[in-house]
């Protein structure tokens, strides 16, 4: 096909702020180009002086470059000086750049500037020079993940000079004024529809090949055809499927078959596509839980009462594929326009307005604090939602491998009664109820899970399933409990320790651990017994605390490393443990020799009904 008839000379504005349509002939709209008279300065690049961006070399690099620059137009110079020119040093150092774009990086904003890093003296690294550091590279790392997989095709730079490219048209007050911002806006939006290809052919293309279905030699039918040792003529039909799917369909024919070495730098850049793609989705995602949160109760209210109706007219699924219908028919008549990208910069540039998607959040917060920022914001919500979805698989397997065989047949009856119904109930009927449990858990059930989430496991679909089939925490205090109940019971060789004083009087106490420890300063050892747990002093071995099993409300192990964000020390552990009684008073032990052991005898040796926090 000639280049000619690939392409359809297009007006940029007509194109608008969109990639430019293929129509059904198969050509793309491009954007008027005026090519550069003979001899006149356009915008080229010197083929023996092309480097890459500045952006991907260090300043040191730039220095060298420089340097062989000079002294290979310092020879140049010198050989045509003595009539000793080569070959090499006729050709034109000006090559054309298809899809030419600027290099030069936009930190425009619109309304609300960029909130600025906090910037580390020399008096923050004296006085916490650990911290100074770590923050820094933290900042690094942020950024240089922020460049890598919520990069922007269009940056938010150029996005805001484009809007004041546009306002500058409005405001002009002569004609020659009006030109002149015509121009730079043309410019503008040609130089979009450019980096829109710049964005994947240079960062998400790395190989090509012809296309198989047009260097394919096209067989008939007959040339597949043999004929076997009776004289039937029998039909290859598998050659025959793959022949003519080359021919139909060549170009999903070995797409992503050939992959380069898996390692970070090949892998990020399809996480990049995948999230610059998904980003309309990210927003439908935050606009859907906005609504299911009831933020907005007229919106809420709106989505419930179409919701009923549809349910009520048998209308769902109708609706649905209505609503999508009617989405994708309202892109096409309403175009993206210079209005709408003006107000979707404002909303990325406001920090107080909720970000729609990731990319829009890094835009809010910055390259360095969004990492930190994401964690302090939805940190808390994803950890409990990863510690959910692990819940649920571990009890999900506990219910296959009958783990508590009783709950497991309780769970198998109400699985049977659902597929007997399903087996006999009409169609309708399973739709009505499957759509009317979807809107009751959207509008009633989401809603108390995310508002109220001490909650949200009791109002759960999948733990009102597999009720009472414990996860692997739960199964693992039981365990614990029976090996220490059956200590208790069995093991009589060990000597009894020496009683002692109590509030409630005396008391003989079987002693089964003992471990170094730290509390008020002072060295000693946390000794646990088969019905208590005390503190004991190095110095004259004084009972500093002493508490039954029936008198601790909470157990929690602390890591001082993880919280404090120091490093951990030779003779540190970092390893505490916490004990509150049921009256409010709270012990710490700090740096516990065998914490973890420790946490385990007491749980094992209490009588108490624990609950997994977390």
């Amino acid at each position: 096909m000639q280049a000619r008839e690939e392409l359809i000379p297009f007006d940029e504005f007509q194109i608008g702020l969109d990639r430019s349509a293929i129509d059904h002939k198969g050509q793309i709209q491009l954007p008027e180009q005026h090519l550069p008279r003979s001899g006149s300065k356009a915008p080229r690049q010197d083929a023996d002086k092309h480097t890459e961006p500045a952006t991907n070399q260090s300043s040191s690099h730039h220095i060298l470059t420089s340097i062989k620059e000079h002294k290979h137009d310092a020879a140049k110079k010198l050989r045509k000086a003595f009539h000793i020119s080569e070959s090499s040093d006729n050709l034109s150092s000006e090559s054309l750049v298809l899809a030419d774009t600027s290099n030069e990086k936009s930190d425009s904003r619109l309304v609300n500037r960029l909130p600025m890093p906090e910037k580390h003296t020399l008096k923050d690294f004296v006085a916490n020079p650990v911290d100074t550091v770590k923050s820094k590279v933290s900042g690094q790392g942020s950024h240089q993940l922020a460049a890598n997989i919520a990069s922007k095709e269009i940056s938010h730079g150029k996005e805001v000079d484009l809007v004041n490219a546009h306002s500058a048209v409005e405001r002009a007050k002569t004609d020659e004024e009006k030109l002149l911002a015509i121009q730079d806006l043309s410019m503008l939006m040609k130089e979009r529809q450019s980096t829109f290809v710049r964005w994947t052919l240079d960062r998400h293309i790395t190989k090509v090949r012809v296309l198989p279905r047009d260097t394919f030699a096209r067989k008939s039918r007959a040339a597949f055809e043999t004929k076997n040792i009776e004289g039937d003529i029998v039909m290859n039909w598998r050659a025959y499927g793959q022949h003519a799917s080359i021919i139909i369909n060549g170009q999903y024919i070995g797409s992503g078959s050939d992959p380069p070495t898996p390692s970070k730098e090949t892998i990020l850049p399809n996480i990049e596509r995948l999230i610059v793609a998904s980003s309309p989705f990210q927003e439908l995602i935050m606009t859907t839980r906005r609504v299911y949160r009831w933020e907005n109760s007229t919106e809420t209210t709106k989505y419930l009462l179409i919701y009923l109706t549809l349910w009520y007219l048998n209308l769902i699924l109708p609706g649905v594929l209505a609503a999508i219908v009617y989405f994708v028919v309202d892109r096409r008549v309403h175009r993206n326009t210079l209005e709408d990208l003006r107000e979707d910069i404002k909303h990325r540039e406001d920090v107080h307005r909720t970000a729609l998607s990731l990319t829009e959040f890094i835009e809010k917060r910055g390259d360095e604090k969004w990492a930190n920022d994401l964690l302090e914001g939805s940190g808390r919500w994803l950890m409990i939602q990863l510690a959910d979805l692990a819940g649920f698989f571990e009890s999900l397997r506990n219910f296959y491998e009958w783990l508590v065989p009783s709950r497991t047949i309780a769970t198998l009856k109400i699985l049977a009664v659902a597929t007997l119904f399903t087996a006999v109930a009409p169609v309708w009927l399973l739709a009505k109820i499957t759509t009317f449990g979807a809107g009751v858990i959207f509008f009633g059930l989401f809603p108390l899970a995310t508002n109220f989430p001490e909650y949200r496991l009791l109002v759960s679909p999948s733990k009102r399933i597999f009720w009472n089939i414990p996860t692997h925490a739960e199964w693992t205090i039981k365990y614990i409990q029976a090996e220490g109940t059956h200590y208790v019971e069995h093991a009589t060789q060990l000597p009894s320790a020496p009683p002692i004083k109590v509030s409630s009087g005396s008391e003989n106490l079987r002693d089964y651990g003992f471990y170094t420890a730290h509390h008020d300063d002072d060295t000693g050892r946390l000794i646990i017994s088969t019905s208590s747990v005390r503190f004991v002093s190095n110095v004259a071995h004084k009972v500093h605390w002493h508490l039954t099993y029936d008198q601790i409300s909470n157990l929690e192990k602390l890591d001082r490393v993880v919280a404090k964000n120091v490093p951990k020390l030779k003779n540190d552990s970092g390893k505490d443990l916490r004990l509150i009684s049921k009256a409010g008073e709270e012990w710490v032990l700090i740096n516990v020799d065998r914490r973890d052991e420790a946490f385990s005898q007491i749980v094992g040796f209490s009588a108490t009904t624990w609950q997994v926090v977390w």
